[in-house]
C-alpha cells in the first residue's frame, strides 16, 4: 500500500481483508470515503455514507463489515444488505459475493425471483451476508418464523443501499419496523449503515435511521472535487420529435433515454425503432427477463439505447454511458442528479444530460432544474414519523410472526422505530381498538390475532398483501406461450378490449395481439403483432414542489439566455417571458383574466395549490382547478370576486382545513391500510399526503395579490 494508505483506516481492517484488497483487487490505496467509512464503522457508529454514483460507497461499507465479521467471529447471518429494488440486488450480487468470498465468507441473494430450492438451502446453511428487499425480509419473518429466530440470532449490521430512496416513502417505514423486530431476535444493538449519492439533509436521514439504537451517529461525507457537467436543452419543433432526436444523438453511442411514464416509454421506443440504434425498453411493467436482457445487451453494446422510467435511476451498473437524454423534465432535482450520475464515469468524460422538450412548459421546467443544479441545490428527504398505517400493517405482521401478540407488547417490539415516533400511546390504543372493532384484529385471552375481516382483506395468497406495504393496481400477466412479457392493468384490458381478444397493444418495445384473457388466472395470452396501441397505466398526478415552481417563476422573470439552450429554446423562452410579464413579480401572486376565466398565478406547486383551491371555494370564490404554476377558476371571469376570496384566506387555519377536506371522494386512497385507522388518524394521514398546510399558510402570508384586468 502507498504511504498515504498507511495512515488511513486500511490497517484497522482484518488482515484477511487487507490481503484481499492488495492481492485480489490490486488496490494501492483506499478512496477518502472508504478511509472515513472504515473508521466510522469499526468505531461502531451508525453511519450515513455519501458519495457520487460509482464513488465507492458499496466497498466503503462492505469491507469494514467483513472485517467486523472476521474479527468478532460473528456467525451467519451477520449482516443484511438491503436494496430498494430487485434489479439493484441482481446487479450487486456478483460484486458483494466476490468481496465476501475473497475472505472466506459468502453472500446470498433472496427475493421473489430466486428459486425456492435455493432459499431452502440457505435456511439450512445461512451465509454471512444476506442481500434482500424489505418485502422478502417480511416473508422470512412471517413465513419462516422459526428459521428467522435461528438465522438472525447473530445479526450485527444492516447496510441500506440508496437509503434516500427508502427514507421518503412507506417502504422505508416498513424497513425500520422490520429492523426493530430483528433486534428482538438477536438481542443486540444492530449497527445501521446507509449509503446515498444524492440527498440534501443526510443528518436527518441519520436520525431516522437510528431508531432505538444507542450507538453514536457519524456522517461520512469527504470533500468532493467539483463535478464537471454539461447540459443542453432543446425544444422540439414541428418537424422533430424526442424520439427522432434521441435516435440521431444516440447513433454509435450508449444512451439512456429517460421518460416520465410507462406509456411514454413504449411510444418513444416505438418511434426510435429502425432509426439506426438498437432500442430496448425498461420499466416496471416489463418482465424481469426482458429488463435483465436489456441490461445485459446494453452493457456490451456500442450502438444501443434504453428508453426507461425511474427503474434505471438507481445504481444499476450497465457499464460506461455516453449520453443521458431526458424527454421533457423529471419532477425533482434529486431524480435528475441520479440520472446524470450514470454518465461521466470514464476518465476524460463528463456527466451530461440533454433535455428534449415537447412543450414550452417542459422547456421552462428543464431550465429551472439546470439552474438549481448549477447552484448546488438538491431536495431534502422528509422521513415519515407519523406512519400509523404502517404501524397497523406491522401489528398484523406481528400477530402472524408470534402466533398472537399482546397489545401491551406492540410498543416493545416496534415502538422504537423512527416512523412511529410522533404516535402517542393513546394513538396506539385507539388504532388497536379500531382494528378490533372492525374485525381486522381479534382479541382473546389477552392476545391479538387476525380477525375475519383481516383474513378477508389481507390473507389472500398466503398473506401476500401483508408482505408489501404498497398496493399495486390489479394487473394481468401478459404471456406469450410460456414466457412472461410483462404486466398490463386489467382496467385497460376491460375498457379497451371488451371482447378480450383480437386487439393489439405494445409492451416491452414490441406489439402483441390478444388471443385470450383468463380473468380467473389473471393472464392475458398474446401473439406477436405488426402494430398496437400503448396501454394506459394508472398513476398519481405529478405535482411539482414549491422550490421547483419558484425557480420556474424566477426563470420567467429573468432575462438570461444560458449557452446550453438551443436557438429554438431561446426564442420560445423570450416569448414565454413576454407573455408572463407582470405575473412573476417577487413576492407577488397576481390574479388575472386569461381570456376564458380568472387565473391565480401562485407558482406554489401542486400540494399547496390543491389546498388553496379548497380555501377559495370555502371563501365563496366558486370552483377552482389546481395546477403547479397557477389555479384557474372553473367558471366565470369575476376578478373582484376572486380577489375577495383570496383576501379571506389570511384567516384560514390551514391544518384544520386540510383535515376537514380529506373526506372528498375524489381524493386518491393513500394506503391499503387506511381501513385500519381511526377517523382522526386517517384524516391526519390523508391530509399530510395530499396537502401542504404549512406551505399554504406561509405562501398566503408572504405574497401580495394584485388584480390585473
Amino acid at each position: 500500500m502507498s504511504e498515504r494508505a498507511s495512515t488511513s483506516g486500511f490497517f484497522r481492517l482484518h488482515p484477511n481483508v487487507q490481503h484481499a484488497l492488495v492481492h485480489d483487487l490490486g488496490w494501492r490505496s483506499l478512496r477518502p470515503v472508504q478511509e472515513l467509512a472504515v473508521d466510522a464503522i469499526l468505531d461502531g457508529s451508525n453511519t450515513v455514507v455519501l458519495a457520487p454514483t460509482a464513488g465507492g460507497k458499496t466497498e466503503a461499507s462492505i469491507f469494514p463489515v467483513l472485517s467486523r465479521i472476521l474479527t468478532e467471529e460473528i456467525p451467519a447471518v451477520a449482516a443484511l444488505y438491503v436494496c430498494p429494488i430487485r434489479a439493484l440486488l441482481n446487479n450487486q450480487e456478483d460484486r458483494v459475493q466476490r468481496y465476501a468470498r475473497m475472505v472466506g465468507l459468502d453472500a446470498f441473494k433472496w427475493h421473489g425471483d430466486v428459486a425456492a430450492t435455493a432459499k431452502k438451502r440457505f435456511l439450512r446453511e445461512p451465509k454471512h451476508i444476506l442481500m434482500i428487499t424489505p418485502e422478502s425480509l417480511e416473508v422470512i419473518l412471517i413465513g419462516q418464523k422459526d428459521d428467522a429466530r435461528r438465522i438472525f440470532a447473530g445479526l450485527s449490521a444492516l447496510i441500506i443501499d440508496e437509503v434516500h430512496a427508502f427514507a421518503g416513502d412507506d417502504r422505508g417505514a416498513h424497513l425500520m419496523a422490520l429492523l426493530e423486530r430483528l433486534t428482538h431476535f438477536c438481542g443486540r444493538d444492530v449497527q445501521r449503515i446507509g449509503l446515498s449519492a444524492t440527498v440534501g439533509n443526510p443528518d436527518e436521514i441519520g436520525a431516522w435511521l437510528q431508531g432505538s439504537s444507542t450507538r453514536p451517529y457519524r456522517r461520512v461525507d469527504p470533500p468532493k472535487a467539483p463535478t464537471s457537467r454539461t447540459f443542453s436543452v432543446e425544444l422540439m419543433g414541428e418537424s422533430s420529435s424526442p424520439a427522432t432526436r434521441a435516435a440521431a444523438l444516440g447513433v454509435g453511442k450508449k444512451s439512456l433515454v429517460f421518460v416520465e411514464s410507462r406509456g411514454q416509454a413504449e411510444r418513444v421506443a416505438a418511434a426510435m425503432a429502425g432509426r439506426g440504434v438498437e432500442v430496448f425498453v425498461h420499466h416496471s411493467a416489463v418482465s424481469r427477463e426482458d429488463r435483465e436482457r436489456a441490461e445485459a445487451q446494453f452493457t456490451s453494446g456500442t450502438n444501443t439505447a434504453i428508453v426507461c422510467t425511474s427503474t434505471m435511476e438507481l445504481g444499476i451498473d450497465v457499464g460506461d454511458l455516453d449520453l443521458v437524454l431526458q424527454v421533457n423534465a423529471p419532477a425533482t432535482v434529486s431524480s435528475l442528479l441520479q440520472r446524470m450520475g450514470r454518465t461521466g464515469r470514464r476518465a476524460g468524460t463528463t456527466s451530461n444530460c440533454s433535455f428534449l422538450c415537447e412543450t414550452p412548459e417542459a422547456l421552462v421546467q428543464a431550465t429551472a432544474m439546470v439552474r438549481m443544479i448549477e447552484r448546488g441545490f438538491v431536495e431534502d428527504v422528509r422521513p415519515e414519523r407519523d406512519a400509523a398505517h404502517i404501524l397497523a400493517h406491522q401489528i398484523m405482521a406481528l400477530t402472524l410472526q408470534e402466533n398472537g401478540v399482546s397489545r401491551h407488547r406492540v410498543r416493545e417490539w416496534i415502538g422504537g422505530a423512527a416512523p412511529f415516533s410522533t404516535l402517542t400511546a393513546e394513538d396506539l390504543q385507539a388504532l388497536i381498538d379500531t382494528m378490533v372493532e372492525r374485525d381486522i384484529l381479534h382479541e382473546a385471552d389477552g392476545l391479538l390475532s387476525l380477525g375475519l375481516q383481516g383474513e378477508k382483506r389481507f390473507g389472500r395468497k398466503n398473506f401476500f398483501d401483508l408482505y408489501a406495504v404498497f398496493d399495486a393496481p390489479s394487473a394481468l400477466r401478459v404471456m406469450h406461450g410460456g414466457q412472461e412479457v410483462g404486466v398490463v392493468q386489467s382496467l385497460f384490458v376491460r375498457s379497451a378490449f371488451s371482447k378480450g381478444a383480437g386487439a393489439c397493444f405494445r409492451l416491452g418495445g414490441r406489439s402483441w395481439q390478444i388471443r385470450d384473457v383468463d380473468w380467473g388466472r389473471g393472464t392475458c395470452s398474446v401473439t406477436p403483432a405488426a402494430s398496437g396501441r400503448v396501454p394506459t397505466w394508472l398513476g398519481s398526478p405529478s405535482f411539482l414542489s414549491f422550490a421547483v415552481c419558484q425557480e420556474i417563476k424566477r426563470v420567467l422573470a429573468g432575462d438570461d439566455e444560458p449557452a446550453w439552450l438551443d436557438a429554438g429554446a431561446v426564442t420560445e423562452l423570450r416569448v414565454l417571458r413576454e407573455s408572463y410579464d407582470g405575473l412573476v413579480g417577487e413576492g407577488e401572486a397576481p390574479l388575472g383574466d386569461d381570456g376564458d376565466a380568472v387565473r391565480w398565478y401562485t407558482f406554489a406547486g401542486g400540494a399547496i395549490n390543491r389546498l388553496l383551491a379548497i380555501g377559495l371555494e370555502r371563501a365563496g370564490g366558486g370552483e377552482w382547478t389546481a395546477g403547479n404554476w397557477s389555479l384557474r377558476a372553473k367558471t366565470g371571469r369575476d376578478v373582484g370576486r376572486a380577489r375577495d376570496a383570496v383576501a379571506a384566506l389570511r384567516g384560514v387555519d390551514w391544518a384544520e382545513l386540510a383535515a376537514a377536506s380529506t373526506d372528498d371522494p375524489a381524493l386518491d386512497e393513500v394506503s391499503k391500510f387506511q381501513v385500519c385507522l381511526p377517523g382522526a388518524i386517517e384524516k391526519r394521514l390523508v391530509a399530510g399526503r395530499t396537502f401542504d398546510a404549512a406551505g399554504a399558510g406561509a405562501f398566503v402570508g408572504a405574497h401580495r395579490t394584485p388584480a390585473l384586468v
